[in-house]
């Protein structure tokens, strides 16, 4: 059996029994779409808490005459669709998507304040909100389209830096190339030469000797 605290009210008229529990109560809803300001359509998937205190209990009673389970899906959820449905009319579509954390704390300060003249007290509220699919198709071409735009980037100047490389090292191979050209004259040739040379005279076939260097 499942077991309850809290207020019990007895009616009567109907010789129907209320039972209000005092601890705190989840109620998991059906996801709902609801309208930015430019009327795109956002999907909701809230779960909510409340809790109805002692001395709201007659209160409640005596203004609905409904279980917790039949306020669950009246009044409570009335006041949670009307809740987001008043935020999300506050908010542009880029907004609203970049900052699903602030339009969820708007819904929960919103809701905190209805309820609370209603009876119940509200604790918390959880909840995904998605862009409809048309949407969501929308935003998924554009961020494939930037990602493989990053992609050819990436792509573009790590080919620049390859070339670049590649220059650079033929560039300095020439340079190399044309200082070393700059620097060979004839008497730079004449000093090699002499540098290897044995001191011995080549000979000739007639046995005559002949310089094969001539000497500054």
């Amino acid at each position: 059996a499942k077991v309850e605290t809290g207020w019990v009210m007895y009616n009567r008229f109907s010789k129907q029994l209320f039972e209000y529990p005092a601890f705190a109560q989840i109620v998991d809803y059906e996801p709902f779409d609801i309208q930015d300001k430019k009327g795109t359509i956002f999907k909701t998937d809230p779960t909510i808490e409340y809790y109805i205190e002692r001395e709201n209990a007659k209160i409640v009673f005596l203004r609905y005459r409904k279980t917790t389970e039949e306020l669950e899906q009246s009044v409570i959820l009335t006041e949670v669709k009307n809740a987001y449905k008043d935020v999300a009319g506050l908010y542009e579509t880029d907004s609203l998507i970049n900052n699903r954390p602030a339009f969820e704390k708007e819904v929960e300060e919103l809701l905190k304040e209805r309820l609370s003249t209603r009876g119940f007290t509200f604790t918390n509220i959880q909840s995904s909100v998605k862009p409809n699919d048309v949407l969501q198709a929308a935003i998924d071409e554009k961020n494939t389209a930037v990602q493989n735009a990053l992609k050819v980037e990436n792509e573009k100047k790590a080919a620049i830096a390859e070339a670049e490389k590649v220059v650079a090292a033929a560039k300095g191979k020439a340079d190399a190339n044309r200082i070393l050209q700059q620097s060979i004259t004839p008497e730079l040739i004449q000093l090699k030469a002499v540098e290897k040379w044995d001191g011995k005279l080549p000979l000739s076939t007639s046995g005559n000797t002949l310089p094969f260097l001539k000497l500054q």
